[in-house]
């Protein structure tokens, strides 16, 4: 703690003699002294603190007055306002610069260190921070796939709490479950939660295995074709070659998939649709619906990218060309 900081906190003896000076008016340091039954070298070691703050000053014949407090104590206190967002700042740049810092280690192992394995098997203890260090590491959207909500290291508590931080920050991940969760009684309540959070969702009759994908910085894989597995372990995949060809494969699994299975959505999205056909403003669509503004923005702009549309007056033209609306 720098020295400005603590001065700030005035001793309790400091603090006496300030509110004597305050009360008193002027005086020298010997009738304070007096007044308040100290030892003059006391008395003096307080003031000095007092007049190093500049909350007192010495007037004619050494008579001791002290400044405004709401003038002098507010200067210094704007004084630490200003350094504490300096530090601030600093601090703010150190972190993103660890970015750059992390690539040029990376660059640099790759350089002189090893050759990287192009997979590697990661034990189940350690997917949780495989998953953290690739995030972290790593650009663009999350694309995953998952077989069945009993496995994989999406149920791990960690994983939830970082996927949350993740959405949170505007990242996008697309995620494509198979159509058998939506029997899991737990599943509606997951499914909008997630959504909400920005994740994207499409169901798939068939879903032929579970992977991750972290931008160009890996793809994680089960190892284990036990379903009752919870935890497998996982391989690692870093071949450019292997993990353009998942990014591939899940693009053409997201295109199969269909956004909505669930009944119950299915219907608020309609209902949705019909408030827009009306001429509703989101607003009094938020109201009837019983939405926050921003769910049902998001809801409009997931329905514009699921039929291929840039505006909201395309979007109606295709509904209208399907079917869903009278």
């Amino acid at each position: 703690m720098n020295r400005k900081l603590s001065a700030l906190q005035l001793t309790a003896q400091t603090q006496v003699l300030y509110r004597h000076i305050l009360r008193r008016g002027p005086a020298t340091i010997e009738e304070h002294a007096g007044e308040l039954g100290w030892t003059l070298s006391k008395a003096a070691r307080q003031l000095a603190e007092l007049e190093r703050l500049r909350l007192i000053h010495l007037g004619e014949g050494s008579a001791i007055s002290a400044d405004d407090p709401r003038q002098a104590l507010g200067r210094l206190l704007d004084d630490e306002e200003a350094e504490l967002t300096e530090r601030r700042q600093g601090l703010i740049d150190v972190r993103l610069a660890i970015e750059t810092y992390e690539a040029d280690f990376r660059q640099g192992m790759q350089e002189s260190g090893p050759p990287v394995s192009p997979w590697e098997r990661i034990p189940a203890a350690e997917v949780s921070a495989v998953i953290e260090r690739l995030i972290r590491a790593s650009d663009g959207p999350l694309l995953q796939v998952t077989s069945t909500l009993a496995r994989g290291p999406g149920h791990l508590e960690s994983v939830k709490r970082l996927r949350a931080q993740v959405m949170a920050s505007g990242r996008q991940q697309r995620s494509v479950f198979p159509l058998s969760v939506l029997a899991d009684p737990d599943w509606r309540r997951l499914a909008e939660t997630r959504a909400e959070a920005g994740e994207r969702q499409r169901y798939l009759e068939d879903v032929p295995l579970d992977f991750l994908v972290f931008g160009d910085s890996g793809v994680l894989l089960s190892d284990d074709e036990e379903p009752v597995v919870q935890a497998p372990d996982m391989l690692l995949v870093r071949a450019p070659n292997m993990q353009r060809m998942f990014g591939a494969l899940f693009e053409e699994l997201w295109r199969r998939a269909d956004p909505v299975h669930d009944g119950g959505a299915a219907k608020a999205d309609l209902r949705l649709l019909e408030l827009l056909a009306l001429g509703f403003k989101d607003e009094a669509i938020a109201r009837h619906l019983g939405l926050g503004l921003r769910t049902v923005r998001r809801r409009v702009s997931a329905m514009m990218d699921e039929h291929g549309v840039e505006t909201r007056f395309q979007l109606g033209l295709a509904v209208s060309r399907r079917g869903l609306l009278e």
